[in-house]
């Protein structure tokens, strides 16, 4: 008895195995068939972001209209192709490229999102850089009020992510992410050495922050000026605020 039910198991494991093969088989025939119904973009935080709209991610897909993805069989297409043709516009996050069980290709991407501006010269354009550092291209149809960075150190490197612009990071992140200091600072002017001046928002005065070093402290300091001696004194009377020294506020 028990050799029968061997049998009849091992039958019926046999049946099973040649069904899904029949199905797999006659699954890749029909899209080999199957045309390509049209695509459908989906963009994380959608109403929270201005700097790219659906059409844009359309025409970077079809390589601006030059490679239509409707009606092409879908055994064609391929989709890795598609998620890079997006993600190299530069300003894409993350492009996941899929067909859905009615024939469309769903594009689900995500936007860079700006931190600061980088302001560029006739050989270099404007960028804009994200919280991690990643410099990306600007947007044709928005521009975010946030943090300018200028200065000729923007022109040697690509990006803030190394070990070594891991301090200017970080005070530009310091910066962009505090309440007080994100509306008071609007421009981080960085020197060939990475020395740092800041110009803020109200005042005639510029600040010299020195090289992004003990952060915290330089802050606390330049906190003490605002609110402490600027209330005693007319705010056009300084023009030079300098913090990059230890243990003094220096106004000229």
């Amino acid at each position: 008895m028990k050799n029968w039910k061997s049998i009849l198991y091992t039958i019926g494991g046999g049946c099973l195995a040649a069904l899904a093969v029949f199905l797999m088989f006659s699954s890749a025939k029909a899209d080999e068939k199957r045309m390509c119904e049209g695509v459908i973009v989906r963009i994380k935080d959608e109403d929270k972001q201005l700097l790219v709209k659906q059409a844009d991610v359309l025409q970077w897909a079809t390589r601006e209209g030059t490679f239509p993805l409707k009606g092409m069989p879908l055994s064609r297409i391929k989709l890795k192709t598609v998620e890079q043709r997006v993600e190299s516009s530069g300003i894409i996050k993350e492009c996941q490229a899929y067909v859905n069980l009615n024939g469309y290709i769903i594009l689900d991407v995500e936007v860079y999102k700006p931190m600061a501006r980088i302001l560029g010269n006739a050989r270099f354009p404007d960028r804009y850089m994200d919280e991690t550092g990643h410099f990306f291209p600007v947007s044709k149809n928005y521009t975010p009020t946030v943090l300018l960075l200028s200065g000729p150190y923007f022109e040697q490197i690509k990006g803030l992510k190394s070990e070594e612009n891991k301090d200017l990071l970080e005070l530009i992140q310091t910066v962009a992410n505090d309440e007080f200091w994100s509306a008071q600072i609007t421009r981080m002017h960085v020197d060939k050495h990475k020395e740092i001046q800041l110009e803020p928002l109200l005042g005639e005065h510029l600040i010299e922050f020195g090289k992004p070093q003990k952060i915290r402290t330089k802050l606390e300091k330049l906190m003490v000026f605002y609110t402490k001696i600027l209330p005693q004194d007319a705010w056009s009377k300084f023009t030079e605020v300098s913090v990059k020294y230890d243990g003094q506020i220096v106004c000229r």
